[in-house]
């Protein structure tokens, strides 16, 4: 094996920052950044990232194989995940030298690692520019060339240097390397293909995926949110059983206690989704009950632009007084135009998402302010590309026309 290992440690797909209320995606940092810095300017090592060796029958023996005799590890600690921070430790138990973390800038660092030396990255927000990850990859190439030097970043073998790390025979690792590299269908893959079934409106055929996935990573939330979207949007066999199967399936992340923005999405989707087909106002509280907390934890447009039409929705109900129904208008009216300053605020900042251009529409044509109705109408059909994305906003525009 010529090659020299670089071995990965990080979550894929989007992770909730608890501590700062907002979802990160990894895949970002880890695309753009190191996967793309390794195939071009490092390229005398192989890279290795840990969801690849996933659903191994041998995954414990490859991990610490790996964690112990790579010639390069990157551990990316954002969200502080913690099977991340775990393999950082037992990686700086077992070798002295070239190992670099990684981190977004608003991510607290723990204690033990305070001492360590970080590269430390701007926050990414909704995008990660092409200017902005090349400057990362090019911070991350001076810290690998760093690395090289073999001088010791483990805090284990800084403050007690006495101690010798532990050996394994150069057989045995190629093997479980080999093993590793040769795993045709990887986890990154099937998201990979997951997520473009799903962006082709293809659920059905998606949905297969997802649950391989959730058998191989029966614990990880992203797997289960995916497929409980891809269980509702494909509805099979009739839309109330898919909602109902997929109702049953996030519940595995108990979204009454849940502070994931994404997983409150989906929550307050589906119960809306199934008001909408039963009309019953009961799944239409729980919709706004889920939509209001994921808008009140972190602004999430989101989660208030449903809120905001959820409210309008409940105006139809029978049994309301009219101090009921004005308020409802009213606080739906406010939260419109709360999300328009958020977004403008996102918009200026560089953060830019077509589902933004999407609500700012919504909030505007609520607001019957039509020119910027049409107008963000237009930027959000320019940038989405899957059909089921343009109908859940005409849809919207619709339900919200016979209200208003």
């Amino acid at each position: 094996m010529s090659n020299k290992i670089c071995f990965v440690v990080m979550g894929f797909g989007k992770k909730m920052d608890y501590e700062n209320s907002k979802e990160v995606d990894l895949d970002r940092i880890y695309k753009k950044v190191i996967k793309k810095l390794f195939e071009t300017d490092l390229t005398d090592y192989e890279l290795i990232r840990a969801d690849e060796i996933a659903g191994s029958s041998l995954i414990d023996v490859s991990m610490y194989t790996l964690l112990m005799k790579a010639d390069l590890v990157i551990a990316d600690i954002t969200t502080l995940n913690p099977n991340a921070i775990y393999e950082l430790g037992v990686r700086h138990a077992l070798k002295p030298y070239s190992t670099i973390i990684m981190a977004e800038e608003k991510c607290r660092i723990p204690f033990d690692l305070n001492h360590s030396r970080f590269l430390v990255y701007k926050e990414i927000g909704e995008n990660l520019d092409d200017k902005e990850a090349d400057e990362i990859r090019k911070r991350l190439k001076d810290f690998v060339n760093t690395s090289e030097k073999k001088e010791p970043d483990s805090p284990l073998y800084t403050f007690l240097p006495q101690i010798s790390p532990p050996s394994f025979t150069e057989d045995d690792y190629y093997k479980i390397v080999d093993e590793a590299k040769g795993k045709s269908e990887t986890i990154s893959s099937l998201v990979e293909q997951a997520e473009s079934l799903r962006n082709q409106d293809q659920f059905e055929e998606a949905i297969h995926i997802w649950g391989k996935l959730k058998d191989l990573l029966p614990n990880n939330d992203y797997v289960v949110q995916q497929l409980a979207l891809s269980t509702y949007k494909a509805k099979i066999p009739n839309e109330t059983l898919a909602l109902e199967k997929a109702l049953d399936i996030i519940q595995k992340l108990n979204p009454k206690n849940s502070l994931d923005l994404e997983t409150l999405g989906i929550t307050g989707a589906i119960y809306k989704r199934l008001f909408k087909i039963n009309q019953n106002f009961d799944y239409l509280d729980e919709a706004i009950h889920y939509y209001k907390k994921g808008y009140i934890i972190k602004n999430d447009y989101y989660n208030g632009e449903n809120f905001a039409n959820c409210l309008l929705l409940k105006t139809k109900q029978n049994d309301l007084t009219e101090e009921e129904i004005i308020y409802f208008k009213y606080e739906s009216k406010n939260v419109q135009k709360e999300i328009i300053k958020i977004l403008d605020y996102n918009l200026k900042a560089g953060e830019i998402n077509f589902w933004m251009y999407a609500t700012l529409s919504v909030c505007y044509f609520c607001l019957k302010d039509n020119d910027n109705y049409l107008k963000y109408q237009n930027k959000f059909y320019e940038s989405c590309t899957a059909d089921w994305e343009k109908q859940t906003y005409i849809d919207t525009i619709d339900e919200l026309r016979n209200l208003i």
